[in-house]
């Protein structure tokens, strides 16, 4: 079967040509529980005097902010040394137990749909859309640069800890919770990094999820998360409209023509390749098998209809 040759650059959403369409109820859903999630991460255990010890989550909920409501995995992942001299051998198992659980359960969900340094991220990017600035066109050559950045990430998020040091200190994301929450915390180089991070992310959507250590070690259960993206490769075009809005730079996504589960361990599940997908059911996101959302010409097309109307 001979390949269309697509051209993903007339898809450009860093450079705007995508005509804006109306918002998706999945859009709605998850731009909520990002919001809901967020501020109950900041200041839910300062304003209903509940916090969670037991129960951690593999995701961004800084340890610096002693008011939030859940304990986070991401402390005792980056210091080895602590989570096996402080705790007792109890709570060793419910920490990897329950990051084990959430990991598997929800994978990189909680990125797309929990994380406050997402919403963060997010936020940025609508600011650019408001301003109506051209961002930075998606390219191979964009996120291969990501790939050594990601790999120094990792290595200081799992090495550090074993010869005293502090990944906190290099962290962007100690900047959001704790700040916002009223907690004072030294910043060090990670100041400086979130400064990158919030101009960065005005221009490329996502950037600090293309190298967060903490996504790509829950990303490595893709596999076994009942989170799926499913594609009917029949419906596929292989228009690229997909790969170039994902802020993962997922290139398989369109490439792939045998397999019907295109999940990868970087998809933080946010839907933008749904949402721009222009071939019914070509594109669907699943949870335990259900359906939860699926790509729709008429949405699509809604952006275009809109544009018409007001020329």
């Amino acid at each position: 079967m001979k390949k269309r040759k697509c051209n993903i650059n007339k898809y450009s959403r860093g450079k705007g040509r995508i005509p804006k369409q109306k918002i998706a109820l999945f859009m709605i859903v998850r731009w909520s529980i990002m919001i809901i999630f967020s501020f109950l991460m900041i200041w839910g255990g300062l304003l209903f005097g509940l916090r969670s010890t037991n129960i951690t989550l593999p995701i961004f909920s800084c340890p610096a902010n002693n008011v939030q409501l859940t304990e986070t995995s991401c402390y005792f992942l980056s210091h080895p040394k602590d989570l096996f001299t402080e705790l007792p051998v109890k709570s060793i198992i419910i920490f990897f137990v329950s990051t084990l659980l959430f990991s598997i359960l929800l994978g990189r969900v909680m990125c797309g749909f929990l994380c406050p340094m997402g919403l963060v991220q997010d936020i940025m990017d609508k600011i650019r859309g408001t301003t109506k600035t051209k961002g930075i066109s998606t390219n191979e050559k964009l996120y291969s640069a990501f790939k050594p950045i990601k790999w120094f990430m990792i290595l200081l998020f799992f090495g550090l800890g074993f010869i005293g040091g502090n990944f906190c200190n290099f962290c962007p994301a100690i900047t959001v919770s704790p700040i916002l929450a009223g907690i004072g915390v030294s910043l060090y180089v990670s100041g400086f990094l979130m400064i990158c991070i919030l101009i960065g992310s005005f221009f490329k959507r996502r950037i600090f999820c293309n190298i967060c250590p903490l996504g790509y070690l829950v990303g490595l259960f893709h596999k076994l998360s009942l989170f799926r993206i499913k594609k009917d490769c029949i419906a596929c075009t292989e228009c690229g409209a997909c790969y170039e809005a994902c802020p993962m730079g997922i290139k398989t996504i369109y490439t792939e023509r045998d397999k019907a589960d295109v999940t990868e361990a970087n998809c933080i599940m946010c839907g933008e390749c749904i949402k721009c997908c222009p071939e019914d059911n070509a594109l669907s996101l699943t949870c335990a098998g259900f359906k939860l959302y699926a790509a729709s010409r008429k949405h699509v097309m809604s952006g275009y209809a809109s544009k018409e109307v007001k020329r």
